[in-house]
């Protein structure tokens, strides 16, 4: 790592450190982010990683969005997740193929410290993204907009939702989608949800009741969307995953600090061989999660073909790699471990989401396959 990425990485930790995992817990236990934090984390551009300095934003590479991402996970990865869906996955699709006014609009509002949510899961389909059933009728100048979201990230603190709509027929499938930026408001009901993990990451049920969209909120071509989507999430799993790497760090360092605290047969645990075993294979995976995170994004700013690849290599590891450690941690703290007044019980929690959210583990591999068919054919 560069020496800037480095100082960006100690000052994001600072805050992390001091501002955030004292609250941690509330976090968890209330399933709400206290409103004084998440200005200040929306003040230090947390939510806009990827917004231009010529939006206001902080300009942040993708390599440099995984160092805050991650420092914040380690601490809350439910700020962690926020910072990455509004800073990173939301941010693409308008910086990519937003109007000259929606770029200028909305990315300014990530930039004053707002929050964006990425809607495009429904309860009728969640893998299946090309069956989404939300409808955008053309009426005039506007779009009328009808439907659900669900398991929607940060929609509770959202200023607007980046929205996938259908505004083909439900037959065309991934041809009829398009994107929609809605503003929050009276048409927009939003439920939270109660989520064993990630808690206080505003994660939500979301209802659109014939809302009315101007027309130039349109992100890029009409029923062109599904693509945007795709690519968005091709950087957003990348990030995504480095809420992961958080969880895994905090976990990693909970169980090296306690084996060599907590004695039995007269000294520390760590001296076991058994705790050794899993100490040296927790610090293993840690490693590899790192690296393999580092090269996605590595590979995304060279725009290398094969980051979609990379990108599910990256979230199938993390997932993996991550409920492995964990549980590992949990069981070398034994019974302290499996208590709710431990970091660890809530990092268990935590650590099971990235199998399902941001696609599962599933899904990924259907990704890597084909990337790596598509290879084959390609020679």
């Amino acid at each position: 790592m560069s020496q800037g990425i480095e100082v960006l990485r100690r000052s994001v930790r600072e805050f992390a450190e001091t501002e955030v995992k004292p609250l941690a817990k509330i976090i968890d236990e209330e399933n709400i982010i206290p409103e004084d934090l998440l200005k200040r984390a929306g003040g230090m551009g947390f939510f806009a990683l990827r917004v231009p300095e010529e939006y206001g934003g902080p300009g942040l590479s993708l390599t440099e969005s995984v160092v805050v991402v991650e420092e914040l996970s380690r601490a809350s990865s439910a700020l962690g997740v926020i910072s990455a869906v509004s800073g990173s996955t939301a941010v693409y699709p308008i910086l990519t193929y937003g109007s000259g006014e929606l770029k200028e609009k909305y990315l300014g509002i990530l930039a004053r410290g707002g929050v964006a949510a990425f809607a495009l899961t429904e309860p009728c389909c969640g893998t299946d993204a090309a069956a989404i059933t939300t409808r955008a009728v053309k009426d005039g100048d506007e779009y009328v907009v009808t439907g659900e979201k669900i398991f929607i990230t940060g929609a509770s603190y959202a200023d607007f939702f980046l929205t996938a709509v259908r505004t083909g027929r439900p037959e065309d499938r991934h041809r009829g989608i398009s994107l929609l930026i809605i503003d929050k408001g009276p048409c927009v009901e939003v439920s939270k949800l109660e989520m064993m993990g990630y808690r206080g990451s505003g994660t939500s049920a979301v209802r659109f009741d014939e809302c009315r969209v101007p027309a130039e909120n349109l992100v890029g071509e009409e029923n062109r969307g599904f693509k945007y989507l795709m690519m968005a999430l091709n950087e957003g799993r990348i990030v995504a995953s480095a809420t992961g790497l958080g969880i895994m760090e905090a976990a990693f360092e909970e169980a090296l600090r306690y084996s060599q605290e907590r004695t039995s047969m007269g000294k520390p645990i760590i001296e076991h061989q058994m705790v050794q075993y899993m100490i040296a294979e927790m610090a293993m995976l840690l490693e590899a999660t790192r690296l393999l995170i580092y090269e996605a994004a590595r590979r995304f700013e060279e725009k290398d073909p094969e980051v979609p690849r990379y990108s599910s290599m990256a979230k199938l590891h993390t997932a993996k790699a991550g409920v492995e450690l964990v549980r590992m941690a949990m069981q070398i703290l034994g019974g302290i471990g499996y208590s709710k007044d431990s970091v660890v019980e809530r990092l268990y929690r935590d650590a099971k989401m990235l199998e399902i959210g941001d696609g599962t583990n599933e899904a990924q591999r259907i990704v890597i396959v084909k990337s790596l068919l598509g290879r084959v054919r390609a020679a």
